[in-house]
């Protein structure tokens, strides 16, 4: 019998999704990383806006936007905040006056150590819980799946 049909009018109760306890453990670290970021005044995407500008350096905040998969004007408001608390700059870009060109700051540098620090004690969190060789395991396969999905770390613009 297939189990995706009601029995007599009865829905069949499938096995849980495997899924599931991926997503959980995913929600309590999130939840945990965001408890641990409150005192900061940063949230964990503003965290990877603040990580992407430190890697790929000053960059169009369409650039940006790309890289996120979201609109510009999405993003427009996540650096909005960022540029208030002084984490981030955004400026005319000379070469093209339509784009604006996003910066991090010395502050927004100082406030990216501490959001680096908390994601390194999720890191050590992940690696006690499985180990050394299993997490190792774990995130290397995160990586791929994130791939898989369409997602990558920030890179720098061509050319």
């Amino acid at each position: 019998m297939n189990q995706n049909h009601s029995c007599k009018g009865a829905l069949v109760i499938r096995n849980p999704a495997k899924l599931h306890p991926f997503l959980h453990a995913a929600t309590l670290l999130e939840k945990r990383v965001t408890a641990l970021l409150r005192a900061s005044g940063v949230s964990h995407r503003q965290g990877l806006i603040l990580d992407a500008l430190h890697r790929i350096g000053p960059t169009s905040q369409r650039h940006l936007a790309k890289e996120f998969g979201i609109s510009p004007g999405s993003m427009s408001s996540m650096t909005d905040r960022l540029v208030a608390l002084g984490f981030i700059t955004r400026n005319t870009n000379a070469d093209d006056r339509r784009s604006d060109v996003l910066e991090l700051t010395p502050n927004g540098l100082a406030i990216l150590t501490v959001v680096l620090d908390v994601w390194q004690g999720a890191d050590d969190r992940i690696e006690t819980a499985l180990g050394p060789k299993k997490a190792a395991q774990f995130f290397a396969l995160t990586a791929e799946l994130r791939n898989a999905q369409g997602g990558r770390a920030p890179e720098h613009a061509d050319g």
